[in-house]
C-alpha cells in the first residue's frame, strides 16, 4: 500500500507524532482504540479512504465512501483539566470544523448539539468520541470524524437518518480532501488548548443549530421533552425552556435532539 503523497504533506506540516493510513478498513475508531491501548502517542490519527464500517452515536454506521470523505479518529491522552470536561471533545471537533469551514471557505456551518455539523440544516459531519478505561483510570480518548468532502459522499436517500449534503456544494472552491484536513487539524489543536476555558463554551453557543426555535428531545425515539433551545452549560449539557417556563438540562447521553420542522 502507497501512501499518498499529499497526505505525507499534511501529517508532516501538522507537527503529528504518528499516524496510520488505510486505503480500506471497518472502523478508523476501533484501530484507534486498539492503537491507544497499545502504545499510541497523543495526537498520533488514524485515516482511512474507504471506511466499511465506521461507527456513529447508538451504534449507527458510518460508511465512508472512496475518494470522497474524510473519516480520521485522533487519539488523545488527556491532562487533568482536560479530564475534568472529557465531555466537550466532540464539541472540540465540531467546533474546529466549523471555523475550519467559515475561515476557508465562507461556509456558515452549526452543530447539532452534541455530535454533528450543519449546513443549511444538513448534515454534513457526525463525530463519536469514544473513551479507553484501565479501571477507573483514563487511558484516552478517541475522536472520531467523518466528513462529507465530495458529493458521493452522501448515502443514498433511504439509509439517512437525517438530510445530508457535502462541503463541495456549498462552494465554489475546488474542495481537496488532503488540503482540507489539514485545516481541519491545524483548527482541532488551537482548540484544544481552549476547551477547558469560558471561550470555548461562548464559541460552542454561537455555532449551536435550531437555538432559539422549537426543538424535540427524543430517547429511543420517544419524545421526552419539547420547547425552546436556549444555550449550552458550562459543562455542556443543552439547555431548553418548555412553553410553561420549565428549564430543563440534557447531558450527552442516549437521548437526540430534532427540530420542530423534522
Amino acid at each position: 500500500m502507497q501512501t499518498p503523497k499529499d497526505f505525507l504533506n499534511v501529517v508532516q506540516n501538522a507537527g503529528l507524532p504518528d499516524w496510520r493510513y488505510f486505503e480500506t478498513i471497518d472502523s478508523t475508531n476501533l484501530n484507534a482504540l486498539q492503537w491507544l491501548n497499545d502504545d499510541a502517542r497523543d495526537g498520533s490519527i488514524v485515516f482511512a479512504n474507504h471506511q466499511s464500517a465506521g461507527r456513529g452515536r447508538s451504534e449507527r454506521q458510518w460508511v465512508t465512501n472512496p475518494h470522497s470523505s474524510i473519516a480520521i479518529s485522533i487519539v488523545l491522552r488527556l491532562n487533568e483539566t482536560e479530564q475534568q470536561n472529557l465531555q466537550l471533545f466532540s464539541a472540540l471537533a465540531g467546533v474546529a470544523l466549523a471555523i475550519t469551514l467559515q475561515k476557508n471557505y465562507s461556509i456558515d456551518a452549526a452543530i447539532k448539539w452534541p455530535n454533528d455539523v450543519l449546513i443549511d440544516k444538513q448534515k454534513t459531519a457526525g463525530i463519536l468520541t469514544e473513551a479507553a478505561w484501565n479501571g477507573d483510570q483514563l487511558d484516552g480518548i478517541v475522536v472520531g470524524v467523518g466528513i462529507n468532502i465530495l458529493p458521493d459522499s452522501i448515502p443514498p436517500v433511504d439509509k439517512l437518518q437525517f438530510p445530508a449534503t457535502c462541503i463541495q456544494q456549498h462552494t465554489t472552491k475546488i474542495v481537496d480532501r488532503f488540503k482540507f484536513l489539514g485545516q481541519f487539524l491545524q483548527s482541532f489543536f488551537e482548540w484544544r488548548e481552549k476547551v477547558s476555558l469560558p471561550v470555548f463554551i461562548n464559541q460552542w453557543e454561537k455555532l449551536l443549530a435550531f437555538r432559539d426555535e422549537t426543538v424535540y428531545i427524543k430517547e429511543t425515539d420517544i419524545v421526552i421533552f419539547s420547547g425552546i433551545l436556549s444555550g449550552i452549560e458550562s459543562n455542556g449539557d443543552l439547555r431548553i425552556i418548555s412553553e410553561e417556563g420549565i428549564i430543563k438540562k440534557f447531558t450527552v447521553g442516549d437521548v437526540h435532539l430534532r427540530p420542530a420542522s423534522s
